[in-house]
């Protein structure tokens, strides 16, 4: 007979060995007791990941403002520099403007 007879597949095993009881109940508070573990871990450092450093720029929203449905225009002051951005479908584009101008400035890419 060959060894892919369908007749002759499984006898070769004459009960499968399930762990004792003991043994689950081990295993399971093991596993209850190691996420626990790295729950703790992670509320105890998380906190040192995220934070961030203090740069000495000061950045401000100074207004902001829906002009359709797909174009929003943030007013953004960085360190006394006025940046209009425009954030649409297309991308997002940044204007300087000038200090006590009305008209914007293109930025050079």
């Amino acid at each position: 007979m060959a060894l892919t007879d369908p007749a002759q597949l499984g006898t070769g095993v004459s009960s499968l060995a399930f762990p004792s009881i003991a043994r689950l109940i081990v295993g399971f508070l093991f596993t209850v007791g190691l996420a626990f573990g790295a729950a703790f871990v992670l509320r105890r450092l998380w906190p040192l990941f995220r934070k961030r450093r203090v740069s000495s720029s000061n950045v401000q929203l100074l207004g902001r403002t829906a002009v359709s449905r797909t174009l929003t225009v943030h007013l953004i002051e960085i360190d006394g520099a006025r940046l209009a951005v425009a954030e649409g479908r297309s991308g997002v584009a940044i204007t300087v403007m000038a200090a006590g101008s009305t008209v914007p400035q293109r930025l050079s890419p």
